[in-house]
């Protein structure tokens, strides 16, 4: 219901069956994940983040989990915590890759100037990814940002 309710743009509604889920069941990380998503979507980043925390300390072993370090990372993006982002975006991959952390790791590379470490970023997602054209795309506009045309094309 709470899921349906959020895809609907019900967020708030959403986060009310989801918290009333946990306070049921307090040691279900699938549904402090949901809280904590509804909370990302509502621009409440910080108390996101605190219940991604708290769903990391519940699961224990399963806390690796690869959506609670992207998740926290995303928050801690728009925190402004850009060193606790990446490193969050890169327990992330280093639990599971996906295209979407090694794009928000890139995007903090690229935020900081950083080329070379956004595109050696790049270059990684795309051995696991190599079709993605998104990833194709920002590698050649970073390599014309720093002047390497013939590496662009």
């Amino acid at each position: 219901q709470g899921l349906i309710l959020r895809h609907r743009g019900m967020v708030q509604e959403s986060l009310a069956l989801f918290n009333l889920a946990s306070a049921i069941n307090p040691a279900n990380v699938n549904n402090l994940k949901q809280v904590g998503r509804c909370l990302f979507l509502l621009g409440r980043h910080k108390a996101a983040m605190e219940v991604f925390d708290e769903a990391m300390r519940v699961g224990g072993k399963d806390a690796e989990d690869w959506e609670l370090w992207h998740n926290k990372g995303l928050c801690l993006t728009y925190l402004r915590k850009t060193e606790d982002a990446k490193e969050a975006f890169s327990r992330a991959n280093a639990i599971q890759r996906h295209d979407c952390t090694f794009m928000q790791l890139g995007q903090l590379l690229t935020q900081e100037e950083d080329y070379e470490a956004a595109i050696d970023t790049y270059l990684e997602a795309l051995e696991f990814s190599p079709e993605n054209p998104d990833m194709l795309t920002t590698i050649g506009l970073l390599y014309l940002r720093m002047g390497e045309n013939y590496k662009a094309f």
